[in-house]
């Protein structure tokens, strides 16, 4: 089997003023460097390329190192707040772990709330639970030659049939 041609993946976040007008382009691109590289490519492969303001990737990056590195530090926020785990205990029943803060995807303003207060509100509930449907069906989409989940895939598909026929009452 030969590879037929290249796209961006759905969902795939790019920097502002990134060519995302040639996937195709990019693709070959980066198997070009991969290839250079004898089949074994690295991130490091992939920005020594983009330096050059010629490279079809130079785009994809952010040059200002002043924004870069706030861009960093905002990426290690956000996996700092993702990190935190709430533990829950009570007397009567064993300790609950469950992470402390989710992402609310408001296009106007998106930030995070603590997951009881966020899954207490019908907007924010339905907004947390389509990002976390959105982000399975990616997983899933990625993985879905892996036979080894194809019984979990299909025990998904039909949860999606359920709830698209409670949804249809």
């Amino acid at each position: 089997m030969r590879v037929g041609g290249y796209e961006f993946a759905d969902g795939a976040r790019f920097q502002p003023g990134a060519r995302i007008d040639d996937p195709k382009l990019v693709g070959e691109h980066i198997d070009f460097l991969r290839k250079q590289q004898k089949g074994e490519l690295t991130p490091q492969d992939v920005l020594a390329d983009a330096k050059n303001p010629n490279s079809p990737l130079h785009s994809f990056f952010e040059w200002s190192d002043t924004a870069a590195a706030e861009q960093y530090r905002l990426q290690q926020a956000r996996g700092l707040i993702r990190a935190v785990v709430a533990v829950y205990v009570s007397d009567d029943k064993p300790a609950v772990r469950t992470r402390a803060y989710v992402h609310i995807p408001e296009p106007s303003a998106p930030h995070y709330r603590s997951a009881d207060q966020a899954m207490s509100t019908k907007k924010t509930r339905d907004l947390v639970l389509q990002r976390a449907w959105r982000e399975f069906q990616q997983w899933k989409a990625r993985y879905k030659d892996l036979k080894e989940f194809s019984t979990l895939f299909e025990a998904a598909d039909e949860v999606a049939q359920k709830v698209r026929a409670i949804g249809k009452h």
